[in-house]
């Protein structure tokens, strides 16, 4: 499964782009899918589940373990609670969910997920994030 995430940023007036290209695996259990990747980093590897939960209120969950370790969850139009460890400390986080999107064509094996958040770590608002995910299955992966 090729795995791409864009992630637009405001914070403070400026405006920050990134764009990861990563390969996982995808499974569906119920009402979950689940889109699991490593990231590889210069001071080592994250583990990362992305969760979507389908149902009256649709829900998203993105677990990070190993060198990054944060726990965030998203429900539109709600303030989800979450949290941050570094190597200081844990953290407590907050995402306030402006716009929650997913689609997951079962027959093309490929998707969407689309975030639009505010992000606040200890009550106090860090930026305006949007993440894009794009699920396409690869042949021969």
């Amino acid at each position: 499964m090729k795995i791409t995430l864009d992630i637009h940023i405001n914070r403070d007036g400026h405006h920050e782009d990134f764009e990861f290209i990563v390969f996982g695996h995808y499974y569906k259990r119920n009402a979950t899918s689940y889109y699991i990747y490593d990231e590889v980093w210069e001071n080592g590897k994250t583990h990362t589940i992305v969760k979507y939960i389908d149902g009256k209120v649709p829900e998203i969950q993105i677990l990070r373990t190993g060198t990054l370790n944060m726990r965030l969850f998203f429900k539109e139009n709600e303030v989800m609670k979450g949290s941050y460890k570094t190597n200081i400390g844990t953290f407590k986080v907050e995402t306030s969910t402006k716009d929650l999107e997913y689609d997951w064509d079962e027959q093309m094996k490929q998707g969407k997920m689309n975030i639009n958040y505010h992000f606040f770590i200890e009550q106090i608002e860090v930026g305006t994030y949007q993440l894009q995910f794009t699920f396409k299955e690869e042949k021969g992966l």
